[in-house]
């Protein structure tokens, strides 16, 4: 339990500098992280869930749109994401990289 409440707290620390190094470059790298650690995570874990929540905090902390537009958003996204990922697609050609 310990292991998993520290883990979502780094999670939102790295967030916060992913989003700094945004903020200056024009790539997404939240996207691009987001995208890579819901792709690498086992489907039942909630972890990508977890970052996107955080990833949509802060869009919404430092945008002009209402508060919670993203941080609602962007987790709804990551759980249809995660339903096509169990549901529908295997990926044989990845299964020799670490999980999440």
């Amino acid at each position: 339990m310990i292991k998993k409440i520290l883990k979502i707290l780094l999670l939102g620390i790295l967030t916060y500098y992913l989003f700094l190094i945004e903020l200056n470059n024009h790539i997404s790298f939240l996207l691009i992280s987001l995208f890579l650690i819901n792709l690498l995570e086992n489907p039942k874990e909630k972890l990508g869930i977890y970052f996107a929540f955080f990833i949509g905090l802060f869009w919404d902390i430092y945008s002009s749109n209402f508060i919670g537009f993203m941080s609602i958003g962007l987790p709804l996204v990551c759980c249809f994401f995660k339903i096509i990922l169990f549901k529908y697609v295997r990926f044989f050609s990845i299964s020799w990289l670490p999980k999440i």
